[in-house]
């Protein structure tokens, strides 16, 4: 038995001021957008502005690393550029330093002659007035490494053109969960070329909250070792993958359940402020942490068509997250203002996955083969912030009429548990009461059932009150 009256969780912007901070960018996962026209960028780049998004961070793999080839991620880079120009948009780019499969890597004529391609663009992303460069990976592939990096800035230097250099060096920043210290001190013994550091790592690889404890020693060490930065945070909703592939190690969840306002709160409340914040991320549909609308599966013709492999738009599809882009335009107004918002409507943004976590379902992983798949709690989230005090309600199945208070001040927080008994299946209700009367109402897109044809740990999210709900 729970109790009628759910303890909120306050987030509010208690007194807390922190200086102007800088620009807040998404990764863009290019793969996804060979249907894009220039209207699509400009669509896509207007809806991130809304946030407070200032650019994308295009992440890309060697346009010959697979057949057929990807070269035609050259025209999109290009219709990306022209557009961020008139949108007043930023761009950088984030190579994928990942592949190995291909035997085609990157090298660094090519990216240094793309680099400086774009170089003159008002929509090129800078730090410190040279162009900002990142990447994913760099640091467990043969081909690459520090003098990789070093080579590739004196190239670009050697064409008139200055970087700063981000990489994400991913087994540096999961190494930092369990031994921040360490893995900063080594980053900056192995990697003395580059100039700044992606903290890669959004999500716990333990089933708690993720600390800043990794980014405060990061952002120490190339402080201390006179590094001109940027040190740039990663901040995600979500993290769940299935290749389908028979493989248990591909199929995995991250400890999810209030990541995202935990830590977006934790750098508007200056618990910790990094130089720039990488939402992760705009569109990696594919492992469930996305903020954009979702995309077309059927309409080949459509200028956002987006295709899958191995059945992962079963997970994928119906699963919508844009109201998770009202909870980060309000963190990040904050984080970038130095003060709350002020709260202009009345929001009640909640989340849930759709099936329980015991359960099997027909397709997809099979329970016990998805890692981690006890971390998540099977329980409906609501993000509340209003305008006047007002009474939530927040009702799951026979677990009904959950009510916490919001007195206006800021974002309150709640979770309502699945009932044990899901019937043929569950809508979660959320209520925003007033004086009385009720004056925003949603029920849940999508059930919450034990029936399932394909495994899924990717939540939808809904809205109840006014904004965004696609």
């Amino acid at each position: 038995m729970f109790p009628k009256v759910f303890g909120a969780l306050l987030l509010a912007a208690v007194g807390a001021q922190i200086a102007a901070a800088g620009e807040v960018v998404a990764h863009f996962m290019l793969d996804n957008s060979y249907a894009y026209t220039k209207s699509q960028w400009k669509t896509d780049m207007a809806a991130a502005q809304q946030v407070g998004i200032d650019g994308f961070a295009l992440n890309w793999i060697p346009p010959d690393c697979n057949h057929p080839s990807r070269g035609w991620q050259l025209d999109r880079i290009d219709d990306a550029y022209d557009a961020a120009e008139s949108m007043g948009f930023k761009l950088m780019f984030s190579f994928d330093m990942s592949y190995s499969e291909c035997n085609i890597y990157w090298n660094t004529t090519f990216m240094s002659s793309m680099i400086t391609k774009y170089s003159g663009s008002s929509a090129a992303m800078r730090w410190n007035t040279n162009v900002l460069v990142s990447t994913y990976g760099g640091d467990q592939v043969d081909e690459y490494g520090n003098d990789f990096f070093q080579k590739l800035k004196d190239t670009v230097k050697g064409s008139g053109v200055a970087i700063s250099l981000s990489p994400a060096l991913t087994s540096y920043s999961e190494g930092a969960q369990n031994h921040a210290d360490t893995a900063a001190s080594n980053l900056i013994k192995n990697y003395p070329s580059i100039d700044g550091f992606f903290n890669w790592q959004a999500w716990p690889l333990e089933n708690d909250n993720l600390t800043v404890s990794a980014d405060e020693a990061f952002k120490s060490a190339l402080n201390n070792a006179g590094k001109t930065g940027p040190y740039i945070m990663a901040i995600s909703p979500w993290q769940f993958k299935d290749l389908n592939d028979g493989v248990a190690a591909n199929s995995w969840v991250s400890y999810s359940d209030t990541l995202f306002t935990q830590r977006l709160h934790a750098v508007a409340n200056a618990a910790f402020s990094p130089d720039i914040i990488e939402i992760l991320t705009w569109n990696d549909f594919c492992e469930s942490h996305y903020l954009r609308d979702i995309p077309s599966f059927t309409d080949v013709s459509a200028t956002d068509y987006v295709t899958y492999s191995n059945g992962m738009d079963n997970y994928v599809k119906d699963m919508n997250h844009a109201p998770w882009r009202i909870i980060a335009k309000y963190y990040i107004s904050w984080w970038k203002n130095g003060k709350a918002p002020a709260i202009a409507m009345d929001q009640v943004v909640f989340w849930y996955r759709i099936h329980p976590k015991d359960v099997v379902c027909a397709g997809g992983a099979s329970t016990g083969s998805v890692r981690n798949y006890e971390y998540p709690v099977d329980a409906v989230f609501a993000w509340a912030l209003v305008k006047e005090p007002s009474t939530i309600t927040v009702s799951v199945g026979d677990n009904a009429g959950f009510t916490f208070y919001a007195d206006g001040s800021g974002p309150q927080t709640t979770m309502v548990p699945f009932p044990d008994d899901l019937g043929n299946g569950v809508s979660p209700y959320v209520g925003i009461g007033r004086n009385g009367s009720t004056i925003h109402e949603a029920h849940g897109s999508v059930l919450i059932t034990k029936d399932c044809a394909w495994q899924n740990f990717n939540p939808v999210v809904n809205l109840a009150g006014e904004g965004i709900n696609r």
